[in-house]
């Protein structure tokens, strides 16, 4: 007996959307331009598998609404601009965040996807490191042929990424995923010393990005996994490491100096985020739109400071609410508050040998929120594919914890 065109439709839309979708997230690190493609096929394709299916778009209509409602929010911003194409790009930015959110939401609805979505992201996470390597042993990486950065006195590595901020989030990121597979009973010793040796070599190359707002995200988000697994050794290990680091760690590593032999990152930072309250307080409700932060705060800026012009805030909350308003950053802070929330909800009704890997999540999670309050996270392609990648996974492990089968 034939099978049914609209099965073999369904069947094909379901396997291009998880082949494209994994493609992209394996292709994340070193190419935006394939990143772009093989999302744009994901996004396609799930629409497609919805319209074969005549399935809902998502189940969950209340979170669907308020990411409906962020990006009208987002859309009153971009009136009366005078560059339309600047802000249609916006748009086109914030709407496929939006799609990857709802596609990982959506079609991550059982254990097996999300396992082989994980493991495709351990083997970038090993090309990715041996790229890295390759750029601190030779000057540059053979990926994208971009040279290892030099800061002051600092050789910070970037791997494929353009800056070393990326490389951090990439690895704060992946890296509470890889050590929670490390005590996954399910896997033999060979593949746990493997994880094992990949973890070392994350944090070392965390270290020589010598991001320090990744290392404090780093460092939080630890504690909540340790908090989460009720791991004492591990409270206990990263309380020395905090009062260790300020004594062992070389004074450059510590503090960045500027060309005035002075703090850098942190005086530019406090220009950078008073500018960007300074647009809030002009244009509080709906923001001076959408993409166009780094071409119109020069309207509101009464300090005028000399100090990197032309920058993005360096806090993306706060660059969100100068673009889009208060009324887009707190419809933000429900979808993620909503996220946070379904990833712990998953967490503590999963099995116990499942709690690890939710505690990763978890933990990954909120430590690309927390560097998104001192860095471009938010508003970088790559950083903010995970975000919203990691986003849509919460929702959807809570959803496979409520039925079982997060397993």
């Amino acid at each position: 007996m034939k099978q049914p065109v609209a099965s073999k439709l369904t069947y094909w839309a379901e396997y291009i959307c998880e082949f494209s979708f994994l493609s992209a997230v394996f292709v994340l690190p070193f190419s935006k331009a394939l990143l772009e493609v093989f999302l744009t096929i994901s996004f396609i394709s799930w629409f497609l598998l919805k319209l074969f299916s005549k399935g809902n778009l998502l189940k969950n209509k209340a979170i669907l609404a308020v990411a409906v409602l962020l990006f009208i929010s987002s859309s009153i911003s971009a009136f009366g601009f005078e560059h339309p194409h600047i802000v249609i790009h916006g748009l086109f930015k914030l709407l496929r965040y939006t799609l990857i959110f709802l596609t990982a939401y959506d079609f991550f609805n059982s254990s097996l996807r999300i396992r082989r979505l994980i493991w495709v992201a351990l083997i970038s996470f090993y090309f990715l490191a041996v790229d890295s390597l390759i750029q601190m042993a030779l000057g540059q990486d053979l990926v994208n042929h971009i040279s290892i950065k030099f800061t002051d006195t600092q050789l910070r590595a970037t791997g494929p990424f353009t800056s070393y901020g990326l490389l951090a989030s990439f690895l704060i990121g992946i890296l509470p995923i890889i050590v929670a597979l490390t005590f996954d009973k399910n896997l033999n010793s060979l593949r746990k010393i493997l994880l094992s040796a990949l973890a070392m070599l994350g944090f070392y190359l965390l270290y020589k990005t010598y991001s320090r707002g990744a290392w404090l995200a780093a460092i939080t988000s630890w504690y909540i996994f340790g908090l989460l697994t009720k791991k004492r050794i591990l409270l206990i290990l990263l309380t020395v490491i905090l009062i260790a680091v300020p004594l062992t760690m070389p004074r450059n590593a510590i503090i960045h100096l500027d060309m005035h032999k002075k703090e850098q990152s942190l005086i530019e930072r406090f220009y950078l985020w008073d500018r960007a309250i300074q647009v809030i307080k002009a244009k509080p409700l709906f923001g001076c739109g959408i993409n166009t932060y780094t071409y119109d705060y020069q309207k509101f800026d009464k300090t005028k400071s000399w100090r990197v012009p032309g920058y993005y805030a360096h806090n993306g909350y706060l660059q969100l609410a100068a673009e889009t308003g208060l009324v887009s950053l707190f419809l933000f802070f429900i979808i993620l508050g909503s996220g946070l929330q379904s990833g712990y909800l998953a967490f503590k009704k999963s099995k116990d040998d499942k709690k690890l890997l939710l505690a990763g999540l978890i933990s990954g999670f909120a430590a690309l929120l927390l560097q998104a309050a001192v860095d471009t996270t938010l508003h970088n392609l790559q950083s903010a594919v995970l975000i919203w990648l990691f986003l849509g996974l919460m929702f959807a492990s809570k959803d496979l914890a409520k039925k079982g089968k997060y397993a």
